[in-house]
């Protein structure tokens, strides 16, 4: 084995296999969370899956808080600054205490209006919907101070704590929504009620058990003045930008375009997609351990870990999602049976699966690259990159599903070109910069 490799991978497998077992298991217990409340009513389900998805979306943008604290952290760290770790940390701790506090205040006073407007939920599916976001209006401040403390295990290299701790409090959760959801063992029977006091029960546990692991550092930083609001402010633009053209409009715009081929054809993608949420796993966890380890290197200037973080990332990322694709071809038929008895859905998905598995094979190195850009400081080139190769993919796409009637091979092309593209630019840009700083740090 390559040495490079073999240096790097205890390491990364270090911060990322805890991570990605997490978020296996997590995926896992969230289907029964779901199924437990579609057992309630069609409303219901709507509702608090709507709910859901935009609390869940307008956290995961809000969440770039918390990687920046990872990046100027795991740089501080690497500078053997702990001072300036615990400086970050307290403004970003002050941070998720004023968002999480306004956006809970706006989800209490102006829910209803936002479920009427935004989603158009009228009559039982508005009021169920209006009552569930009443009561998860905690939730921002909440998620955001996961984020900030699991970040700071990450930086302290303790993931192992991050599983340890959800997959507990997880395992609670489903307990809990048994309980309420439907009133078993003498407890109220809630409805959605329920399903919102369980995840606040679940994630304020996480808070407290992610505070006790962490106190030292929370005392210490809340000894610290918060001077780098702005800082962490000003470099979490670019990554919400990201979050949001990324993870919103460009799936959005995608999911436009399928539904003008049929509903055969966008339910099909739809149900890959879920599957190539599972193959990607690594790639996202991969992609956070190097947030840590490419951060410490370049505060510490080792420049070959620089580049071997990356390059070793890149070779577990791809072996992964290439095992993943082949067991889940090999299954196809059964996978997609399982989660439809649709006879022509279970057909069409099952035909198009490996196409759209191809299509999305740059999909882990783009990741990795973004992360590791996103490390050193760059997170304004992905954006605007992202921005313009994504613009010109879907332009593409759209030409080749229609003009030229070529549907879903048009979208499986566009999106090969789309992925390939951002991988090669944001590459050879990370390896200039890294080059870059070589030529600074040897004058």
């Amino acid at each position: 084995m390559n040495e490079t490799l073999k240096a790097h991978i205890k390491p990364l497998n270090q911060l990322a296999v805890p991570l990605i077992a997490n978020s296996i298991f997590g995926l896992s217990i969230e289907f029964i969370d779901q199924a437990m409340v579609g057992h309630l009513s069609v409303s219901a389900y709507a509702s608090v899956g709507a709910v859901g998805n935009f609390l869940y979306t307008v956290a995961g943008i809000f969440g770039a808080i918390a990687i920046v604290l990872n990046i100027l952290g795991s740089r501080a760290m690497g500078e053997h600054r702990e001072d300036k770790y615990l400086t970050t940390l307290s403004s970003s701790l002050l941070i998720d205490l004023l968002f999480g506090m306004l956006f809970g205040i706006l989800c209490f006073s102006f829910g209803q209006v936002l479920l009427q407007t935004v989603y158009d939920f009228s009559g039982t599916t508005l009021h169920e919907g209006t009552s569930y976001l009443s009561l998860m209006s905690g939730y921002m401040l909440l998620q955001l101070l996961i984020f900030t403390l699991t970040n700071c295990l990450k930086i302290k290299k303790r993931t192992q704590w991050i599983l340890i701790i959800s997959t507990t409090t997880t395992l609670l959760h489903t307990g809990l929504n048994y309980l309420l959801i439907f009133g078993k063992f003498g407890f109220p029977q809630l409805g959605i009620a329920g399903a919102a006091l369980s995840s606040t029960i679940t994630l304020t546990m996480d808070v407290l058990a992610y505070c006790w692991l962490l106190r030292k550092d929370i005392r210490l930083a809340l000894q610290s003045r918060p001077n780098k609001v702005r800082l962490i402010i000003r470099q979490s633009l670019p990554l919400m930008g990201q979050e949001l053209l990324q993870g919103s409009l460009f799936v959005i715009v995608i999911n436009a375009i399928l539904a003008h081929l049929g509903t055969l054809v966008l339910s099909s993608y739809l149900l890959i997609g879920q599957l190539l949420q599972i193959g990607l796993i690594p790639a996202f966890m991969y992609s956070s351990a190097l947030l840590t380890l490419v951060g410490e290197s370049s505060g510490a200037h080792r420049l070959n870990d620089l580049k071997g973080y990356p390059k070793t990332a890149s070779v577990l990322t791809m072996v992964l999602f290439s095992l993943t694709g082949i067991i889940f071809y090999l299954l196809r038929a059964p996978i997609a049976g399982f989660i439809t008895n649709d006879p022509s859905l279970i057909g069409f998905s099952t035909a198009i699966f490996l196409l759209l598995w191809l299509a999305n094979l740059f999909s882990p190195w783009f990741e990795v690259y973004k992360a590791a850009m996103q490390s050193i400081g760059k997170g304004t080139y992905v954006l605007i990159a992202t921005l313009v190769v994504h613009a010109a993919a879907l332009v593409i796409m759209a030409l080749l599903a229609f003009p030229l009637h070529l549907g879903i091979y048009g979208i499986a092309a566009s999106l090969f070109f789309d992925y390939f593209v951002m991988y090669v630019c944001l590459r050879i840009a990370y390896l200039h910069d890294v080059r870059q700083l070589k030529q600074t740090t040897a004058h």
